[in-house]
C-alpha cells in the first residue's frame, strides 16, 4: 500500500533526516561525517554545488527518469571484462534464456543451450517467450507498425507515454486509414479503464496501458487490467508497459506478466533503463504468448534488432545486482516521502507515484515554471502537452524525476525561490 505521505513529518521525517539517511544508505559519504555533509546540504545549496552521476557538474538532471546513482556497479564492471569482445558478432541468446527463467515461462527450468546442439537451439525457438530489443522502444514501435498495418484504432489513456499514438498518428499523415483515441484518465490521474473499455469498436487494434504510468506515477489493479483484456476484441493487441514496475511500493502488486504468457493478444514491455541506470546501454524486452512473439520477430527478427554484446553483459550481470536495486529503492523511496513533506509545506497539490518521479501541481505555466528552473540550472519536465481538445491536463504540472538527496534539495530550494518571487526567471 501506499504510505501515508501526508503524515511523514509528523512521523519525523525532516529534511535533514532525509539527507542523512539516504546519503548513509546510498554510502555517498567519502570525508568528513554523514551528520556533518547532511547539515552542510540543508542549508541552500545551488545547483553549482551539485555532482550528479553522468551529468557536468552543477547540473541538476531530474527531467528524464534516470537512475540518480549512476548505473549498476556489477554492470559496469561487466561491460569492462568484455570490452575485448567487440569485435565479434554475440548473438545474444543467453539473456533471453536468463530472462524465461526469471519469467516462469513453461518449459524453460532447467533448460540449457549448446550451441554444439543446434537441436536445443530450435527447442528454445519453440518455448521462448521474450524478445530482447535495444531498448523498449522498438517493441514500442514494431507494435504500432503491426496494429496500424491494415489500417486500424490505437487507445491510450491522456495523460499518458504516448509513444504508441505518435506512431498511430505518424500513419495518419502517411494517408492510413487509423484513429487515435486518447482517454483521459480519471481526477486522480489513473487510467479510466471502463472509460477505455467503452471505447473499443470493432476496428480497435491496440489498446495501450502504461502501469505504472508516466508521467503520472499511478496503477491500475491486475484484475481490472484482465477485464480490460477479456474485453478487447480479438484481433487487439493489448500493450501493458512496465517500465517502471520495479517502484511499485504495494506489496502484494501482481504484474502483468502471467497475463502475457497465458494471453495471446498481450505483450509487456520492460526495460533495463530504470532500476538498473542503464539507459545509455539501451536495453529492454517483451514477454508475451507464442502468436505475439511469432508477430515480433516477424517484424523484427529473432534477435530482436540485436543487442550489443556489452550490452546483453550488462544486462546479465545488472539482473544479479540486487544491492544495487535496494539502495535506488530506498533513495527514490526516502526522495518521494522528502519531496511530499516538502509539497505540503509550500501548499502544492501532488500525485502520489508508484514510480522513481512525481507530478506536482505549481498552480502556473509549467513551461515557463521548467524554463525558470533551467535557468538556474534545474532540469524537470514541463507537463504540459497531454491534452484532450479542451484542456491541457497538466498544463500546470512539473514531473520530477527522483534525484540524489542533494538535488532534490536545490530543486525545493530554487522552487521556492521561484513561487516567492515576483517573477518566473
Amino acid at each position: 500500500m501506499i504510505m501515508g505521505f501526508g503524515s511523514v513529518l509528523k512521523n519525523g521525517f525532516t529534511r535533514r533526516r532525509f539527507m542523512k539517511g539516504a546519503l548513509l544508505g546510498a554510502g555517498a559519504v567519502a570525508t568528513g561525517s554523514a551528520w556533518e555533509i547532511a547539515q552542510a546540504m540543508a542549508t541552500g545549496k545551488k545547483a553549482g554545488d551539485v555532482r550528479g552521476y553522468g551529468v557536468e557538474p552543477g547540473r541538476v538532471n531530474i527531467g528524464s527518469n534516470e537512475n540518480p546513482l549512476g548505473a549498476s556497479p556489477r554492470a559496469v564492471a561487466a561491460i569492462a571484462e568484455n570490452l575485448h569482445k567487440i569485435n565479434r558478432y554475440d548473438f545474444g541468446v543467453d539473456l533471453p534464456v536468463r530472462l524465461n527463467k526469471q519469467h516462469n515461462v513453461p518449459g524453460v527450468e532447467g533448460f540449457e543451450l549448446s550451441f554444439e546442439d543446434m537441436r536445443s537451439f530450435m527447442r528454445f525457438r519453440e518455448l521462448n517467450r521474450v524478445m530482447v530489443t535495444p531498448g523498449s522502444g522498438p517493441i514500442l514501435q514494431a507494435l504500432a507498425v503491426i496494429a496500424a498495418g491494415n489500417g486500424g484504432e490505437c487507445i491510450e489513456a491522456v495523460p499518458g507515454y504516448g509513444s504508441v499514438a505518435r506512431g498511430f498518428q505518424s500513419f495518419q499523415m502517411m494517408g492510413k486509414d487509423v484513429s487515435v483515441v486518447r482517454v483521459p484518465t480519471t481526477g486522480d490521474f489513473v487510467h479510466d479503464l471502463g472509460a477505455m473499455k467503452a471505447a473499443i469498436t470493432p476496428t480497435t487494434s491496440l489498446i495501450v496501458v502504461t502501469n505504472p504510468n508516466n508521467p503520472t506515477g499511478t496503477i491500475v489493479p491486475y484484475d481490472e487490467l484482465v477485464s480490460l483484456v477479456d474485453a478487447a476484441p480479438e484481433q487487439a493487441i493489448v500493450l501493458i508497459d512496465e517500465a517502471y514496475i520495479h517502484f511499485v511500493r504495494d506489496p502484494n502488486y501482481q504484474d502483468a506478466v502471467k497475463l502475457a504468457l497465458e494471453r495471446d493478444n498481450v505483450v509487456v514491455a520492460r526495460t533495463f533503463s530504470k532500476i538498473y541506470g542503464l539507459a545509455g546501454m539501451r536495453i529492454g524486452y517483451a514477454v508475451g504468448g507464442q502468436r505475439m512473439m511469432n508477430m515480433l520477430m516477424a517484424h523484427m527478427g529473432f534477435f530482436g534488432g540485436g543487442l550489443s554484446t556489452l550490452g546483453m553483459h550488462a544486462a546479465l550481470a545488472a539482473l544479479d545486482d540486487d544491492e544495487f536495486v535496494d539502495r535506488t529503492l530506498t533513495v527514490v523511496n526516502d526522495g518521494k516521502e522528502y519531496l511530499s513533506a516538502e509539497f505540503d509545506r509550500l501548499g502544492l497539490a501532488y500525485t502520489p507515484s508508484h514510480g522513481n518521479y512525481m507530478i506536482v501541481d505549481v498552480g502556473r505555466d509549467s513551461r515557463r515554471m521548467s524554463g525558470a528552473l533551467f535557468r538556474r540550472g534545474v532540469m524537470v519536465r514541463s507537463g504540459s502537452g497531454y491534452r484532450t481538445r479542451e484542456v491541457d491536463l497538466l498544463g500546470n504540472h512539473l514531473r520530477v524525476t527522483i534525484g540524489k538527496p542533494d538535488e532534490l534539495e536545490v530543486f525545493v530550494n530554487e522552487l521556492e525561490n521561484i513561487l516567492g518571487g515576483s517573477s518566473q526567471g
